[in-house]
């Protein structure tokens, strides 16, 4: 049984590096667009700070956690528009997911960077 599990999990991160990977290619070739750009990656870093404050500050009473919120969820929304203005909906939608990932690993390598 665990074998399956470890087969499942290969299995399903080679869906997921594929379809990230179409993504990508699909959305450079038929709309001259990176989906990983530097304005998306900025903004899904600025979004993962942004939601880290909201979590830090969610047992402030003055409402700033809400606030962080907000614009965390500003910016993955501008995220979406800015790709799906320059590909298509699915394109935007679907890469979402790829471009939260990539900025999550872009805050851990600044973090590994300027911590030592």
């Amino acid at each position: 049984m665990t074998a399956l599990y470890i087969i499942g999990i290969i299995v399903g991160l080679i869906i997921i590096i594929g379809l990230g990977y179409y993504l990508w290619d699909i959305s450079l070739e038929k709309y001259d667009y990176n989906i990983f750009n530097w304005g998306n990656i900025i903004r899904g870093v600025i979004a993962l700070i942004c939601l880290w404050f909201a979590l830090v500050m969610v047992e402030s009473e003055d409402g700033s956690s809400i606030v962080w919120l907000i614009t965390s969820g500003v910016m993955w929304l501008w995220t979406f528009i800015a790709t799906m203005v320059r590909t298509n909906f699915f394109i935007a939608l679907f890469s979402l997911f790829y471009q939260f990932f990539a900025a999550f690993f872009i805050l851990k390598l600044l973090n590994k960077i300027f911590k030592g």
